[in-house]
């Protein structure tokens, strides 16, 4: 007579494998991660002369709050990415030589989202030491008279960086920044803003 055992024990080993893989099955599967909400940004590349920068929300993060990364290269080879903590949606990105240097400096601001919608503003540069942020003045208290939030960053000349919102009483405060002077100034309304 013929022992079976060993076969009963692989029938039931091959049972309890077909339980354990029925139960993985069924198993909830984590849910899938967080991506950029591309709708609302996508990575924006630009470039003065022969340097390009491309700003992007990492993968993971929303629009409304988070980091953005600006990654800066010349000739395909990546020279720095610099990564900025936001409160806000990426808005207006540009490039412009404000310092009169002959290299473009380059700008990102964000708008913060609530009802005064506060901006923020990003500059960088290039040095011979390399890219950094580019220190701008900050307006004074009696330029943020009446100031209400929803700021608006352009340009508003050829070089001319300008920044416009609305006063609480009803007017739009314009300025354009001197960085000779390290300073916002008050100005009329540009005849264009790009």
């Amino acid at each position: 007579m013929l022992d079976r055992r060993p076969q009963h024990r692989v029938t039931l080993v091959l049972a309890a494998i077909t339980l354990v893989l029925a139960a993985c099955e069924k198993q909830e599967q984590a849910p899938p991660s967080a991506s950029a909400d591309l709708s609302c940004f996508g990575g924006r590349v630009l470039s003065f002369q022969d340097l390009v920068a491309e700003v992007v929300i990492p993968s993971g993060e929303n629009c409304t709050e988070g980091t953005f990364q600006i990654v800066f290269t010349r000739a395909g080879d990546t020279l720095t990415t610099l990564t900025e903590t936001r409160v806000g949606t990426v808005g207006f990105i540009g490039t412009a030589d404000v310092d009169g240097d002959g290299r473009g400096e380059f700008f990102v601001s964000t708008i913060a989202g609530g009802d005064e919608a506060k901006g923020a503003l990003f500059a960088y540069t290039e040095k011979e030491s390399g890219i950094g942020r580019l220190a701008l003045a900050a307006l004074d208290s009696a330029q943020l008279n009446g100031y209400a939030g929803h700021d608006r960053f352009g340009f508003g000349g050829a070089d001319q960086l300008v920044r416009a919102f609305p006063r609480s009483g009803g007017d739009t405060a314009w300025y354009g920044y001197s960085h000779g002077e390290q300073r916002w100034n008050s100005i009329t309304r540009p005849s264009w803003i790009r």
